[in-house]
């Protein structure tokens, strides 16, 4: 037999797998998205908010509660993927929104509440 065999080697060191951590953390984040799935008043909220950078004036919390928000949910339509939803608002500035056609839509995504992306 060969005796290099037999002996351990100290420069060889068998490494650990870290796949049982790394997969906790992705289980624990994907639990975090399902639970912090936006609905339609969080994508209002920040609707509202982006309104009013675009106008570069505050709204005040009786208009934006009252009229706004509403108008905006209402318009709004969500298709829910337990992780996150896709919200779908129509293109106001296309004329074709108020004929039949419905007109182009704007998409966004929306994450763990607070997090909105334009598709």
């Amino acid at each position: 037999m060969n005796s290099r065999y037999d002996t351990p080697s100290p420069a060889r060191r068998v490494r650990r797998r870290s796949g049982g951590k790394s997969f906790l953390v992705l289980i624990l984040v994907l639990i975090v998205m399902a639970v912090t799935n936006p609905g339609k008043e969080a994508f209002s909220e920040y609707s509202v908010k982006n309104l009013e950078n675009m106008l570069g004036k505050e709204i005040g919390d009786g208009i934006t509660k009252q009229v706004a928000q509403p108008v905006i949910e209402s318009l709004t339509v969500r298709d829910n993927y337990i992780l996150f939803s896709v919200f779908s608002v129509p293109d106001l500035k296309n004329t074709n929104f108020f004929t039949r056609d419905g007109g182009a839509t704007k998409k966004y995504i929306g994450l763990f509440k607070i997090l909105f992306i334009k598709l």
